[in-house]
């Protein structure tokens, strides 16, 4: 009777926790947030995903101080809340400080200074038997005598979020995983086929090897080593990357000493902890080695591969790669940052969002814009790449790095043994349509083997108004706040998401309403300025700044969302910003620019 008790409660842990499961829905990003708060062109700035929509909006957090060069890790709780973030140094908690115990993690690095290099060097895990412990990964740099600085071991941490008043405290600390030469090209992790441990997987410097260890409770082994046989030029950077469903591996990273870029693909049994399959590619090197990025599609039928000019796109066909094809070429295009600098936009480190898209940057170098692939599971003449399609306001120099927290067990596998079923957990996202208010793009994001879809867009004087696709486009009949609901199922249950569509009105009842949330920061601004339209789509709105005499300085159409204005050549001085829809005004707010 103890032991089936244990199994119920453990089964339960597991349903709550895979209810949500939003760790990876806030990304923390930015540089110099220990400089002045107000200096809008750095400091630091939270891409969310958890909207009313489910498509990211930007928001400040100036206060924060911890810095990121070019590692980032950052974890929400289940429900979306932010927690915490490590740049490989140090960790700042959610009260903008230093956690306790959090300073010092190897690297000589001292809170708030500069992060570590390399994009995968950190690494956040949630502990599924305990909501409010995380587990911590860090690579530790040295510098060897007649070889140069290098990483020299892997560490991990144990973080208490119930500790120091809901602030957290690192309540075990740098406890030491491996020592090894290891690069700063791999840090990753996958479910295990039981859906509730964790396999992580690093790479070795100077040699094609892969370490595999099991995460189980609070304690973290050695389960596999992978040697092929394969040399490799010293402190390759790039990335490793798990599919969605945790079954394939890719590492891209480019070989200085070789003039190429090292392409290695991998399928990976999430049972046996085991790589079954190995395959090289080389791919076509630039003047300039440099970062390369990869990504895998949402149903990991595609590998995205970036060069540091080139996009490619891999089929994966019978569990291996097929032909490259060109998915976008660099455009050329220098952002300009502020103070006479111009940066170029290249390619490197991808990571895939809660929004089912793929996000990525050249490492490194600052920008404030991120490409984006809009559609990765379709071809490559028609995922949508977009470069320099979104920016942030705030300059960085990388992207957090996340697993997919996502993923469920294997079911009917020999390591199906904890009685975890996969219970689908509904997301979904929409878009309108730029050239008719009416017509809404709706994307499902859900989650854990969903095998059928129930569309009801609650408008049922539509001819339309249900639908079985996976992504149906719907055009509303008319004005109206509108009730969309997805039911996702499988065969072990069932799961609803809901969201509330106004188009062009608040409310049914009153058609004057105007009481809609539209934020606009920082006040006051510098480089650039922030305006979220929230939970509201127009028909046609109007974004109208002045400054203080009444001379219009920037006009645009709005859409739901954030909207990114650059005010680097303003004056400084008193500006008004006006919102408008269909020609009534809605929103009115003084501004200061320094």
């Amino acid at each position: 009777m103890k032991t089936i008790l244990t199994i119920v409660f453990i089964n339960l842990i597991f349903i709550l926790n895979l209810s949500s499961q939003k760790y990876d829905f806030k990304w923390l990003m930015g540089q110099s947030f220990a400089d002045n708060p107000y200096d809008t062109g750095w400091g630091c700035a939270i891409m969310d995903f958890d909207t009313p929509d489910g498509n990211p909006i930007f928001y400040e957090e100036k206060y924060k101080l911890i810095d990121f060069l070019a590692s980032s890790a950052n974890i929400c709780d289940i429900n979306g809340n932010y927690l915490f973030a490590c740049n490989g140094g140090y960790v700042e908690g959610p009260n903008d400080s230093l956690m306790l115990n959090g300073d010092d993690l190897g690297n000589d690095i001292k809170y708030p200074e500069l992060g570590v290099v390399g994009s995968q060097n950190t690494l956040i895990l949630p502990d599924l038997e305990n909501s409010n412990s995380y587990f911590l990964f860090n690579k530790i740099f040295y510098y060897f005598e007649n070889y140069g600085l290098s990483i020299k071991s892997l560490e991990h941490s144990i973080v208490d979020m119930k500790r120091n008043k809901n602030n957290g405290e690192l309540i075990s600390r740098r406890n030491l995983t491996l020592s090894d030469t290891l690069d700063s090209a791999s840090l990753i992790a996958t479910k295990h086929a039981n859906g509730k441990d964790w396999w992580i997987i690093i790479s070795e410097d100077t040699k094609v090897g892969y370490y595999i260890f099991f995460l189980s409770g609070r304690v973290v082994k050695l389960h596999n080593y992978f040697n092929f046989k394969i040399k490799k030029s010293r402190g390759e950077s790039g990335q490793t990357f798990f599919s969605q469903c945790g079954n394939y591996i890719a590492t891209a990273a480019g070989d200085g000493l070789l003039n190429r870029y090292n392409l290695f693909f991998m399928k990976f049994n999430r049972c046996s902890g085991e790589i079954e399959y190995f395959q090289k590619k080389f791919v076509p090197f630039q003047k300039i080695i440099w970062d390369a990025g990869c990504a895998f599609s949402p149903d990991s039928k595609y590998l995205y591969y970036a060069t540091l000019d080139t996009l490619y796109q891999f089929p994966i066909v019978g569990d291996s790669l097929g032909d490259r094809e060109i998915a976008g070429i660099y455009d050329g295009f220098r952002e300009d940052i502020g103070g006479n600098f111009m940066n170029s936009t290249e390619f490197g480190p991808m990571q895939f969002a809660p929004d089912g898209k793929i996000y990525f940057q050249e490492i490194g170098l600052q920008s404030r814009s991120m490409h984006v692939i809009h559609n990765p599971n379709e071809d490559h003449e028609n995922c949508n790449f977009k470069q320099h399609d979104i920016y942030s306001p705030t300059i960085k120099m990388c992207l957090p790095n996340f697993p997919n927290y996502r993923l469920g067990p294997i079911d009917g596998s020999i390591c199906d043994s904890l009685g975890i079923d996969n219970v689908p957990r509904c997301h979904w996202r929409y878009n309108q349509d730029s050239t008719d208010f009416l017509n809404f793009y709706f994307t499902d994001l859900s989650a854990y083997e969903v095998e059928e879809w129930y569309w009801d867009f609650g408008d049922p004087a539509s001819p339309g108004n249900k639908s079985r696709e996976v992504n149906p486009i719907h055009r509303f009949s008319a004005l109206g706040v509108y009730e969309v609901c997805l039911i996702v199922k499988n065969k072990n249950d069932a799961d609803t998401l809901c969201r509330t569509v106004r188009i062009g009105v608040v409310s049914n009842k009153d058609e004057f309403i105007t009481d809609i949330e539209i934020q606009s920061w920082p006040n006051p601004f510098s480089h650039t300025m922030v305006i979220n339209i929230l939970d509201y789509n127009p028909q046609n709105m109007l974004i109208d700044i002045t400054d203080i005499h009444g001379n219009r300085v920037h006009s645009q159409k709005a859409k739901q969302g954030s909207h990114l204005i650059d005010t680097k050549d303003w004056l400084p001085g008193v500006y008004l910003v006006r919102v408008y829809e269909r020609d009534e005004l809605w929103f009115v707010k003084k501004m200061v620019k320094i």
